[in-house]
């Protein structure tokens, strides 16, 4: 009986190493031991069987492409765009007026006030209005329209 179970030990190792070593096998080691593929002499199949593919060439040649150059599309140019007209220019006897100078109060009652020039300047909401009906700006005691 002790042979017995020996020999079945015996064929359970061998198996199991024969299974670890497959296992454990390189594939790209294996593929380069193969020799490389060649034609037989009739030409109708590999000479030997299983063979590796030929290594690549360094540098790979380049295979001619014919270059094909096409024409750009003429384009036609967009129309000039017209220049905006430019604004009316100031007339020059606007250009030589002072702006009106503030003028000095002498004296306000409730409907308004008078300026040292003699004009009388009404209150109108929150500010003064001139006798042409301008708006006025008052500060202090000087008046601006």
């Amino acid at each position: 009986m002790n042979i017995a179970k020996s020999a079945a030990f015996t064929v359970v190792f061998l198996f199991g190493m024969l299974v670890c070593e497959f296992a454990w096998a390189d594939p790209a080691a294996d593929y380069a031991k193969l020799p490389l593929c060649q034609l037989n002499a009739e030409g109708t199949g590999l000479a030997v069987e299983p063979c590796r593919t030929a290594p690549a060439k360094s540098p790979m040649p380049r295979r001619p492409v014919p270059q094909i150059v096409q024409r750009m599309p003429d384009l036609k140019r967009a129309p000039p765009l017209a220049m905006p007209a430019a604004p009316p220019s100031p007339s020059m006897q606007s250009l030589l007026d002072r702006p009106h100078a503030p003028v000095p109060v002498t004296g306000c009652d409730t409907a308004g006030c008078i300026g040292a020039n003699g004009v009388r300047y009404n209150n109108a909401g929150g500010g003064v209005v001139s006798p042409s009906g301008k708006v006025c700006n008052r500060s202090g005691a000087m008046i601006q329209c």
